[in-house]
């Protein structure tokens, strides 16, 4: 009696197949994309052999029964550092790297491990080529961040602030905060095992950089690029500074909502747009003006109200004055093209000191400037009520005074974007102010230029675009570049005070040095009769940090390192500082070395945590040390007690913290964390981190550490692997395993050079565990338990070449384990250590390079998946012994060598697989009708069945009738769901769906109608 029905299933489709692993079946999906449900602790061994630091490691050590990585990641790094595997060699092909020097505030956090896994992965796959490789490690000093922690934590300690220890010795304290957080940093950053080379270590604050910086900006002086001059800047009260806008968050509110503001008891609330006339001055009909403002007090500083020049209802008040409710002064009245008369009244009350808008304007029609607001938020300039006081109480009182005037005229809810100081938490004012500004307009132009001529390339490409549109946009608006603060580069100007009554007396002076600039002040003086006083801001962090692709590396001084390593090949960063670093780097290395600092700009997106972005304030910020060594919720939650964050967003962190590591962070080691964060598409809108995802990686640690041990079980005393350069005498399971690494090869040298990181870890993670243990692994446990010696000999070669080769393809992702291995495998020449070892090439592997015995092996598996899931059906998948008998027959079959044919005996577990033999007719079998290629294949599991205890075949029964009314039900609610909105793609895939739920549904069904059949239809 025969049953006829379809398998679609095949090895590497969306549906995937069933694959033994050690008498259990899991499914291919299960294998590569399982996800822990459940995070536990982790058992780990460790290394107790004593090892003096930079001595290699004892491997004659047994390796423990299951990964460690505890045991596998000890010793190695300071023997790699000490044998100068990370330094570049001479000669050769050159890959250089300027790894983005963390900030000296704190630890790293997983946003820095993210990087720099992508950064390593790179650069070792590139030292493994041969090629001169050398990544420069660095830290930065970060003036805003790393001064405002440093002020916390005296606050916190001793309640003093800087002003009350004075600039010398706040100095002094921060230079201690550094020299602390920098071991700690270098500590994690070789704990991840990244291949630096720290010859070449250096801080931003450093003599060399400083020095570069000096000359860097007295270049640009002297060439008229850098000018000091009244401009809007983003002004901090509470820091009293002008800060970059990287450091301004945008707040987008829609209406009145309340913000805790740094030296305010109370909340203030935001949200509201205000309205106010300004009574037109000497107007017989009693005019006015109204205007609107969301921010009120500044109505304390207008010199102007504007009007379109086209807006009939104000043309006949251009050219006259309005009077100023509070001070009585005229207020003119113009016309500007900028105005949207339709909005609000169509006049706009202008404030050329407080918006960068209405200073364009105020300089187009030659306004005055009145700055209302001292640096310490407190206002100036506005009359006796209001001098000294803060200003968003001054913003209550303006509004009183407008009531008590009779000029209100109302409030209203109004979206708004607010912005805060990312350092602070303070609201941001713009204010004139005199600062030093670079003048990038043409450097701007040259960087376009430089990507239109592909001197440089980006990775992804569609960034190209956006870079042309916002250099172009920006390139007009000067880069402030000084910062009033006591941590940072100091500005080299000298302000020149002398007593004669020279027209230079109070310009700056700008020179490297203060003796430098003595003479030069002597020469534009013809005496020496002056004082020089040095300017006190510093320098924004972002201008020294644009130096350093080749500030580095010694410049200005031409010296070796900066002649052979200049221009560098990459640089890899986040696309959030595309344009506050890279863009400036670009621009300044452009400009001052001619060349631009690098070939290729590596862009990876936005981390996020369960889909947030990553902050400190709402606790989802991972330590790697935490993922690494693995953490307790108490234990992340003690550490979060000893940082600077504000006491009264403790709680929420918490409750946070609880929400995402209810069970803490199991270890995970060094290798499943780089690894698991190179596995992300990073190349998308954004990357969402999940603490599974290191879980599972180290759960490949753990395969690729069973196979390892499994194998080395075979090896005989002194056995050395024979080399396997050609296919004469491998059977067909060694050329198949062959074939898929040559593939392997030919894959990671398509992707490393696009760095589609993402891709080579899949195929890395598939090759491991589904390819080499899963199936060749299992396919050699008979000739490993029964083969002859000679048999036994070219298994474990082939066995140990796959590894060598897979090991190495491992090694840019996995360093540590890799070289645990590696170092043990028996092979006849072996490079010092795998880091230096040559990656495998696509040249080399080709000669094993065999499409057919792939394919033949691709239709050996879709048989042996359509037997393997007919038996699943029954829950004879998983029985400890063999069972079930299979018939393969047709003429079809004499495509695929017997030799083939007959793995699937042991693949589907079956008691024996006859080939062009047909069963008796007594014999209850189901034909399965594999459509590609067309097979003939009957299975008999009839004795099975019927072996079955009466509980067993109800248990049995049960099931398939449960699994027929499932896909019953699912296939009638997929056939109700109204197609009428449905089109193209989607009613394509609706179809689709419903026509392999029907195709489930007749298998089903055929399932029941076998075991009513094998069975007389007893117990059903």
């Amino acid at each position: 009696m025969y049953i006829c029905f379809r398998w679609l299933h095949s090895l590497g489709s969306q549906k995937g197949i069933y694959i033994s692993t050690g008498g259990r079946a899991l499914h291919t999906r299960q294998l590569l994309c399982k996800k822990a449900t459940r995070i536990h602790k982790i058992p780990s061994a460790s290394y107790d052999v004593v090892t003096i630091p930079g001595d290699k490691k004892d491997v004659s050590v047994p390796l423990p029964k299951t990964y460690s990585s505890q045991f596998t990641e000890a010793a190695w790094y300071d023997w790699w550092e000490k044998s100068g595997f990370f330094q570049p060699t001479t000669g050769k092909e050159k890959f250089v790297m300027l790894m983005p020097p963390p900030n000296v505030t704190g630890k790293l956090h997983i946003g820095h491990a993210f990087t720099n896994s992508i950064q390593d992965a790179v650069v070792r796959w590139n030292r493994m080529r041969g090629l001169s490789t050398l990544w420069i490690p660095g830290l930065d000093h970060a003036g805003i961040a790393t001064q405002v922690m440093v002020e916390k934590q005296l606050w916190a300690n001793e309640k003093l602030t800087r002003h009350d220890v004075g600039r010398p010795e706040f100095l002094r304290l921060i230079w201690n905060w550094k020299h602390r957080k920098a071991e700690e940093i270098y500590s994690q950053l070789r704990r991840m095992g990244l291949s630096l080379d720290w010859s070449k270590s250096f801080f931003t604050m450093d003599d060399q950089v400083k020095n570069a910086v000096s000359n860097a900006f007295c270049q640009l002086y002297d060439e008229g690029l850098i000018s000091r001059k009244n401009r809007i800047v983003n002004w901090s009260c509470i820091l009293k500074s002008t800060i970059a806008d990287i450091e301004v968050e945008r707040v987008d509110i829609q209406g009145p909502t309340s913000f805790p503001v740094p030296g305010y008891s109370r909340e203030v609330t935001l949200g509201y747009l205000t309205s106010f006339a300004y009574p037109v001055h000497n107007s017989e009909k009693n005019e006015e003006i109204v205007v609107a403002t969301t921010r009120l007090e500044t109505m304390l500083g207008d010199t102007a109200i504007a009007v379109h020049p086209d807006d009939v209802r104000y043309q006949h008040l251009v050219g006259s004055q309005a009077t100023h409710p509070f001070s009585g002064r005229m207020v003119p009245i113009i016309a500007d093209e900028f105005v949207d008369r339709e909005k609000g009244t169509g006049a706009v009350k202008l404030t050329p000191a407080h918006s960068s808008v209405d200073y364009q304007i105020a300089v187009k029609h030659n306004l005055r400037h009145i700055n209302i607001l001292s640096d310490d938020g407190t206002l100036c300039n506005c009359g006796e009520v209001f001098d000294g006081m803060k200003r968003f109480d001054a913003r209550e009182k303006v509004a009183q005074i407008l009531q008590k005037k009779g000029l209100w005229r109302g409030q209203t809810s109004h979206p708004m974007s607010v912005p805060i100081c990312s350092r602070s938490s303070d609201i941001i004012e713009p204010k004139l102010k005199e600062q030093w500004f670079l003048d990038c307009s043409d450097m701007a132009m040259d960087a376009i230029q430089a990507a239109e001529d592909s001197d440089i390339e980006f990775i992804p490409s569609y960034y190209s675009k956006l870079w042309k549109h916002f250099l172009t946009q920006t390139r007009e608006i000067p880069w402030c570049i000084s910062r009033q603060l006591w941590w940072g580069h100091n500005i080299p100007a000298y302000k020149l005070l002398s007593d004669s009554n020279s027209k230079l007396n109070g310009q700056y002076v700008v020179a490297p040095t203060f003796t430098e600039a003595i003479t030069k002040a002597t020469e534009m003086l013809g005496h020496n009769k002056f004082k020089l006083v040095q300017d006190e801001d510093v320098l924004d962090t972002w201008f020294s940090s644009s130096l350093l692709p080749f500030a580095s590396l010694g410049w200005p001084v031409q010296n070796p390192n900066l002649m052979t390593f200049y221009p560098t090949t990459m640089v890899e960063s986040g696309s959030d500082i595309l344009f506050f670093w890279i863009a400036r780097m670009v621009m300044l290395g452009k400009k001052l070395t001619g060349n631009p600092p690098f070939r290729q700009i590596l862009i990876h997106s936005l981390l996020l945590s369960h889909g947030e972005k990553m902050s400190k304030s709402k606790g989802n910020v991972i330590d790697p040390m935490s993922i690494i060594q693995g953490c307790s919720l108490e234990e992340l939650q003690k550490s979060l007690e000893s940082s600077n964050i504000d006491r009264k967003e403790m709680a929420a962190i918490f409750a946070e913290q609880k929400k995402q590591f209810s069970s803490g962070i199991p270890e995970c080691g060094s290798d499943a964390l780089r690894m698991a964060l190179c596995s992300y598409d990073f190349k998308g809108a954004s990357i969402n981190i999940e603490v599974e995802t290191f879980v599972e990686y180290r759960s490949l640690c753990n395969k690729i550490w069973q196979i390892f041990k499994f194998y080395q079980n075979y090896f005989p005393n002194g056995f050395i692997a024979s080399n396997i350069d050609q296919v004469n005498n491998l059977s067909a399971k060694d050329c198949w395993i062959l074939d898929k690494c040559a593939h392997l090869t030919e894959l990671c040298a398509q992707h490393f050079p696009k760095a589609n990181l993402d891709v080579i870890t899949y195929s890395l993670k598939r090759h491991w565990a589904v390819d080499f243990s899963t199936i060749y692994l299992e396919y050699s446990k008979p000739t490993l338990q029964h083969g002859t010696a000679q048999e036994k000999e070219i298994a474990l070669s082939v066995a140990v070449k796959v590894m060598d080769m897979s090991l190495k393809c491992l090694s840019p992702f996995m360093p540590y384990l890799s070289e645990e291995l590696y170092q043990r495998l028996p092979l006849p020449n072996k490079a010092p250590s795998i880091c230096v070892a040559s990656f495998p090439s696509t040249h080399e592997w080709s000669i094993f390079r065999n499409h057919t015995m792939n394919d033949d092996f691709e239709k050996m598996f879709k048989l042996s998946s359509s037997i393997k899931n007919f038996k699943a059906q029954f829950g004879l998948l998983h029985q400890s012994k063999r069972v079930g008998t299979a018939y393969i027959i047709g003429p079809l079959r004499q495509g695929i060598p017997l030799e083939v044919l007959h793995l699937i005996e042991h693949d589907a577990r079956l008691t024996s697989l006859q080939v062009d033999q047909m069963p008796d007719e007594s014999n209850s079998v189901c034909n399965l009708e594999v459509l590609q290629p067309n097979y003939t294949v009957l299975v008999d599991l009839s004795d099975s069945i019927r072996s079955q205890s009466e509980e067993e075949l109800e248990k049995m029964s049960g099931k398939l009738h449960k699994l027929l009314v499932s896909q019953r039900q699912l296939l009638d609610e997929t056939l109700r769901l109204d197609q009428t909105s449905l089109d193209g793609a989607d009613l394509q895939s609706h179809n689709s769906k419903v026509a392999e739920l029907k195709k489930e549904l007749t298998t089903a069904e055929k399932c029941v109608e076998y075991v009513i059949n094998v069975t007389n239809g007893s117990n059903l």
